[in-house]
């Protein structure tokens, strides 16, 4: 057994413990601020720096890690798949901003490690990047993939990830090969759970699937199968939309309520 420390060995002892809790205090308070300074910078880079409310709901958000996210998924919206025509700015371009999207989306998930609404963020911005490249390899949606399903088994009934990971396999279907196309259809048939995402998404699933399998997807949940009936007879597909509404009838009252 060692003998204790003299008293000026404990001084020294103490001192060099409060050293290297303060130097890990200052190293965690700088990454902080960098991670808040480059969401700042991707704003800026994206021209949204100036938009009203942006900037400041950045600065004032308490956790860097929520700030950055807040500053990718602005981003997102402004270059991402289902943003209006984007003219960049003198040094700046798409692809560079969306790689920046994504590296700043990992970075928030790295502060909030596990946190489902950063992991559907680190999704969405991988498979914009992915969307972008219209010579992508054939396996590049895996990332997205991955990313996106990760965030849907890790939080059942989180209807964000779920909606993210249907809504991509929805878009990319025509690019997709036929293993990631078996893949895809238990992922929209949860999402089309929701009688929201169903009318939304099911005017696209009946011109990408056909309108049968499409269909087919829609779980027998009453309020899902309602919603499918409705628009179903909005678009001119009588004997489907009867189809739709018998098995509603039949169908118990679970799932989501319509909103």
């Amino acid at each position: 057994m060692a003998s204790a420390l003299a008293p000026g060995q404990r001084s020294w002892s103490g001192f060099l413990l409060w050293l290297l809790l303060a130097a890990a205090a200052a190293a965690l308070a700088v990454d902080g601020v960098s991670l808040r300074d480059r969401g700042v910078a991707l704003l800026e880079r994206a021209d949204l720096a100036s938009a009203p409310g942006v900037l400041e709901t950045a600065l004032v958000m308490p956790a860097p890690g929520d700030a950055a996210a807040y500053a990718a998924e602005s981003v997102l919206a402004r270059v991402g798949p289902d943003a209006p025509a984007f003219t960049p700015s003198a040094g700046t371009d798409r692809a560079s901003l969306l790689a920046g999207t994504r590296s700043l989306a990992l970075e928030a998930l790295a502060d909030s490690p596990g946190g489902p609404q950063q992991r559907v963020l680190v999704g969405r911005a991988a498979y914009a990047v992915w969307d972008a490249q219209l010579d992508a390899r054939p396996d590049g949606a895996r990332r997205w993939e991955r990313a996106l399903a990760l965030a849907a088994s890790g939080a059942p009934g989180f209807e964000a990830a779920s909606f993210a990971l249907g809504d991509a396999y929805l878009r990319a279907w025509p690019r997709l090969s036929e293993a990631e196309r078996q893949r895809a259809l238990p992922a929209i048939s949860a999402a089309f759970r929701s009688p929201s995402f169903v009318r939304r998404e099911l005017p696209a699933a009946l011109t990408l699937l056909g309108p049968e399998p499409a269909v087919r997807l829609i779980p027998r949940e009453r309020p899902s199968l309602e919603a499918a009936a409705a628009i179903l007879t909005a678009l001119g597909q009588p004997a489907l939309a009867d189809q739709a509404s018998r098995a509603a009838a039949a169908a118990p009252v679970s799932g989501p309520s319509a909103p």
